[in-house]
């Protein structure tokens, strides 16, 4: 399957079932709590995507941080708490008041997909964002695909800048995927 068609599928998954996002969360707080507290980027949830804000204020000393769009197409990291807004694409985002978070500074990335596979390949929207943003992460930074398992499919298609996760993240838990073969 190419990737538009697997967009087109994922995308009519409607919303989430009762209880995922919940069960996502409790995998990654206990995930989380295993190390040591530092930088994490989240996102605010767009229809069918896992809900993580309730973790947010869940680990005390981490310093959260979430993306934004900038009007150049690139994307900016900002505190958790700095005012929103709502981006031309319908997602919410922080406004562009406070400091920017530089990349290198980031230890853990949470990073949305509209379908995973057990390898880490991810597909996004299309525009790239992520793929941009985890080339340009420090190697040592851990990197979490966060969605439903009704989102991990046999086979994500993938293109040579395409840049793979470290981890998943659904509500059976967080597991490092398999190794291609």
């Amino acid at each position: 399957m190419d990737k538009a068609s697997l967009r087109a599928r994922m995308r009519t998954t409607g919303p989430l079932p009762p209880g995922v996002s919940d069960r996502v969360v409790a995998g990654l707080f206990t995930w989380l709590s295993s190390r040591l507290p530092g930088t994490i980027t989240a996102f605010l949830p767009m229809e069918g995507e896992v809900d993580l804000r309730s973790l947010f204020g869940r680990l005390p000393g981490w310093r959260w941080a979430l993306p934004r769009v900038e009007p150049d197409r690139s994307v900016t990291f900002r505190d958790v708490d700095v005012p929103r807004e709502t981006h031309p694409f319908g997602m919410e985002q922080p406004s562009d008041k406070g400091l920017v978070i530089p990349i290198h500074e980031i230890d853990v990335f949470l990073v949305p997909g509209l379908a995973f596979d057990r390898t880490g390949r991810r597909l996004g929207n299309g525009a790239g964002h992520y793929d941009r943003i985890l080339a340009s992460a420090r190697p040592d930074a851990a990197t979490v695909g966060i969605a439903p398992h009704l989102r991990i499919v046999e086979e994500v298609p993938v293109e040579d800048h395409d840049v793979l996760v470290r981890w998943l993240a659904t509500e059976e838990g967080v597991i490092s995927p398999l190794p291609k073969r």
